[in-house]
């Protein structure tokens, strides 16, 4: 193998041969620039890009397979409250009851998070419609105000203004 037929791909820095793995993207008349064909799949079409550009198109990209595959081998979390009580015999009913419900938020989560990035990662197959998100499962709770604390604050409020 000659060193000449080795060329660095201008997105990814990877160093392959030219013939086998290289498209010609001519940049303009007297110019061109190599563009590994896996780069050239990823990002598109690389004609009016800077090298900047496509190596920040490049990396958004890998960060979102990451994110995907950190996804698809996280482990599912046990909701069953038998289970849980059997895992965690010095918990009271209460206790287990909340992480049934924690747990089953982290599922829910790490189900949308890898349908978000395998929708990134292939646009043509998002729904129309978007992908479902059940808001009230994550809905911020209010709590009732606490008539101590309220009294506890106007008094000082009145103690700051003296």
């Amino acid at each position: 193998m000659n060193f000449n037929d080795l060329k660095k791909c201008t997105a990814c820095d990877l160093t392959l041969n030219r013939e086998d793995n290289f498209d010609r993207k001519a940049t303009d008349q007297f110019s061109f620039q190599a563009v590994c064909k896996e780069c050239s799949k990823a990002i598109g079409s690389t004609n009016r890009k800077s090298p900047l550009r496509r190596r920040i198109n490049m990396q958004v990209h890998n960060s979102h397979k990451r994110m995907l595959n950190n996804a698809l081998n996280q482990r599912v979390e046990v909701t069953d409250v038998n289970k849980l009580r059997g895992m965690y015999p010095d918990f009271t009913d209460l206790q287990i009851t909340r992480m049934s419900k924690l747990n089953h938020k982290i599922n829910v989560a790490n189900d949308f998070l890898i349908e978000e990035q395998n929708c990134y990662l292939n646009p043509s197959e998002r729904p129309s419609g978007g992908i479902p998100y059940d808001s009230e499962l994550f809905a911020e709770r209010t709590f009732e105000a606490d008539s101590e604390e309220a009294l506890i604050k106007s008094q000082q409020f009145d103690i700051d203004e003296q």
